[in-house]
C-alpha cells in the first residue's frame, strides 16, 4: 500500500519535528498544504511571506489572506516588501534570479534573529523535474542534474518527493483555502513554458514518469557520493596545506585522467575556471587567476590557493 501525503511528509519532517520552523508561504497551493500539515502536526512554526510588489493589487491581496490566515491561527507573521525590479535593474538580474536573492537573504537575516532552526520550503517533484530539465537544456554536472537538494544547510523541503497532482488533491480532501498567481499561468519563462507544456506530456506519455523520475534523482544522489569519496582521497593526496594556502603540484594534478572532470571536482569550491586552471599548468611562474574570495597564482611547478583578504 503507498504511503498517503501526509504520512510522506512525516516521515521526511520526523528527524527535525522538534525544531522551530520557518515556513516560507506564498499563498498558493503547495505553501498552504504545507502550512496545513505543520498546524494539523502541532509543530512549532512561524510564516515568512514575501511581497515582490510585481502583480500589483494581487500581491497585496496575497499578503492580507496570509496575515489574516496567521491570526486566526494564531500564527506569528512576518512579512516584507520589496522593489524587487529595482533592485534586478540595479544587479543586472532577471526577476526570478532577484526575486531569490532577495528571499532568501531575508530568510536567513530572520531565522538567525528569531532564532529558528530551519527554513522550510514547499518545493515538489514537479518542480525539482522542471529544474533537471532546465539544468539539462543549459548544460550541467551532478548537482545540477540532482537539481533542488532536500536539505542544504538551514534549509529543508519535506514536499520534494510528493507530486503536484498529490498536493491538489489533498488540498480538495481538505478543504485548504489558497490563492492563485496569474502569472504561474503565463509562458514567459523558461520554466513556465516546461510547467505548462513539457511536463504534461511527460505524465500523458508514461503515467508513472515521475515515479522514474524519483528513481533517477536516487541514482544521481548515490552517484554525487560516490565521486564526493573519490574527490576526498585525491584531494588528501594533492592538497598540500601550508599556514592559510594550499599547495598542488601541477605534475600530480596533470597525471588525474579525466583531466577536466578531476580539476573542476578538485576546486570548484574556490569558484575557479577549470578550464583556466588548466592553462596556467603551461603559463609562466607568477601568472594568477581570481575569483570573488581567492587567487591561485602558479609558482615553479606548483599552484597555490591563497584567500583575498
Amino acid at each position: 500500500m503507498s504511503k498517503t501525503l501526509e504520512q510522506l511528509f512525516l516521515s521526511e519532517i520526523n528527524p527535525y519535528k522538534d525544531c522551530n520552523f520557518l515556513l516560507a508561504i506564498s499563498g498558493g497551493v503547495d505553501s498552504m498544504v504545507l502550512s496545513n500539515l505543520f498546524l494539523n502536526n502541532n509543530l512549532s512554526f512561524s510564516i515568512a511571506h514575501c511581497n515582490f510588489q510585481l502583480r500589483g493589487k494581487e500581491s497585496d491581496d496575497d499578503e492580507l489572506f496570509l496575515s489574516k490566515w496567521c491570526t486566526d491561527k494564531n500564527i506569528k507573521f512576518y512579512k516584507k516588501k520589496f522593489s524587487t525590479e529595482d533592485y534586478c535593474k540595479k544587479n543586472k538580474l532577471t526577476i526570478q534570479m532577484g526575486a531569490r536573492e532577495l528571499r532568501y537573504e531575508w530568510f536567513q537575516e530572520l531565522i538567525s534573529k528569531e532564532k529558528h532552526d530551519f527554513v522550510v520550503t514547499a518545493h515538489h517533484i514537479d518542480d525539482q523535474l522542471e529544474t533537471f530539465i532546465i539544468n539539462s537544456i543549459r548544460g550541467t554536472g551532478i548537482d545540477g542534474l540532482i537539481g533542488i537538494p532536500d536539505k542544504i544547510n538551514k534549509i529543508i523541503r519535506p514536499l520534494l518527493m510528493i507530486s503536484k497532482d498529490q498536493i491538489i488533491e489533498f488540498s480538495k480532501l481538505n478543504k485548504i483555502a489558497y490563492r492563485e498567481d496569474s502569472s504561474n499561468n503565463k509562458e514567459d519563462y523558461l520554466r513556465n513554458k516546461i510547467r505548462h507544456s513539457v511536463i504534461p506530456y511527460l505524465k500523458s506519455d508514461d503515467e508513472n514518469v515521475l515515479l522514474k523520475f524519483k528513481t533517477t534523482i536516487e541514482n544521481l544522489n548515490s552517484t554525487k557520493i560516490f565521486v564526493e569519496n573519490v574527490i576526498s582521497k585525491v584531494k588528501k593526496r594533492v592538497f598540500i596545506y601550508e599556514e592559510n594556502n594550499i599547495i598542488s603540484s601541477i605534475d600530480l594534478l596533470k597525471d588525474l585522467d579525466p583531466i577536466e572532470f578531476y580539476i573542476h571536482e578538485l576546486y570548484k569550491d574556490f569558484q575557479f575556471n577549470y578550464k583556466e586552471i588548466i592553462k596556467l599548468f603551461d603559463s609562466d611562474s607568477g601568472k594568477y587567476i581570481s575569483s570573488s574570495n581567492y587567487k591561485m597564482i602558479k609558482q615553479k611547478n606548483n599552484l597555490i590557493i591563497s584567500e583575498i583578504k
